[in-house]
């Protein structure tokens, strides 16, 4: 009758853990596959930018879990499987939906999960006793490298998100060190700081000195995700290095139900080496005939390009603000 009991127990008990498992499964697909657009754009930024840390979390609780019910060394294993397998998941659901599953996210998340679980089990009075020496120091030093490499990022980014938030309208000043974090989000080449040039449009001790790379010839590419309702244009202020070229504004929203790519809207301008504030008013924006009215409520992305990639143009830009 005991055994029968134990065993009904035991069932109950993995019944629970499965149970545990599929609803944070569950939830994981949900927050990659659809991006939450009733949420204020910062929780989003933030949320999305705690992947190493958000999983080495994750993966001490499934470990406390599973140590709770069923104590075993093995659960240090099962509990990385299991917390692996769910950033795995989370990662495929991303494929069909507005979000780009990524192997750097699941090598981030990996970090996360072997960074706490290791500096958990160099703890483990039981672990340190059957492991050399060396082990011991090793460990601990190993896992504390990936949990920084993991989670200092993206408290890093989630600080420069706040800060933004803090700031706004006004986008990019470059500055402060967090602004690093804001615009090098996505660019496969980010814009150096150098001295702002005299006279200068603005104050500050710092400009962005940006060459244009890759096949779009980008300058910088800002993902604010901000909302931008109740101001009426986008101004900054530029300047050519060295001789006069045509530069692509392109601003865009983000994609809605059914749709690949969001609203996208372009505008051109002639930049000389004598630095001026542009501006691109959002009457223009909204006025554009397209499939449906852009949205100024959830903006993903501005890029500053140059019309005839491979010139080896090159850009000094500064002060990105939304005015009233």
């Amino acid at each position: 009758m005991s055994q029968g009991a134990d065993s009904g127990q035991l069932i109950k008990a993995r019944a629970k853990i499965f149970l545990l498992l599929a609803v944070v499964v569950a939830a994981a697909v949900t927050l990659h596959r659809f991006n939450p657009q009733h949420w204020p754009p910062l929780a989003v930024d933030i949320l999305h930018s705690l992947h190493g840390s958000g999983f080495a979390v994750l993966a001490i609780a499934v470990y406390w879990y599973l140590q709770r019910r069923f104590p075993s060394h093995v659960n240090y294993l099962l509990a990385a499987f299991v917390t692996m397998a769910i950033g795995v998941v989370s990662e495929i659901g991303q494929i069909p939906g507005p979000r780009d599953a990524q192997f750097s996210d699941l090598l981030v998340d990996g970090l996360g999960i072997f960074g706490a679980l290791g500096v958990l089990a160099a703890f483990d009075s039981d672990i340190r006793r059957q492991i050399s020496k060396p082990t011991r120091v090793l460990l601990p030093a190993l896992a504390s490298i990936c949990l920084a490499i993991a989670c200092v990022p993206s408290f890093w980014l989630s600080y420069a998100l706040l800060q933004q938030h803090r700031t706004f309208p006004q986008l990019l000043t470059f500055e402060h060190a967090w602004e690093r974090a804001t615009f090098g989000q996505t660019a496969n080449s980010r814009p150096a700081l150098v001295a702002a040039p005299t006279p200068w449009p603005v104050p500050g001790k710092t400009v962005a000195h940006a060459v244009e790379h890759g096949r779009w010839g980008i300058f910088i590419s800002l993902h604010p995700k901000q909302d931008w309702r109740g101001y009426s244009r986008l101004s900054f202020v530029a300047a050519s290095v060295s001789s006069r070229f045509s530069l692509d504004i392109g601003i865009k929203d983000m994609a809605k139900d059914g749709e690949y790519h969001g609203v996208r809207y372009y505008k051109t301008i002639w930049v000389d080496t004598d630095p001026q504030r542009y501006d691109v008013t959002f009457d223009e924006i909204l006025s554009k005939p397209e499939d449906r009215v852009f949205d100024l409520s959830l903006v993903e992305a501005v890029v500053l390009s140059t019309s005839k990639p491979g010139s080896g143009a090159e850009i000094l830009v500064d002060d990105f603000r939304l005015e009233p």
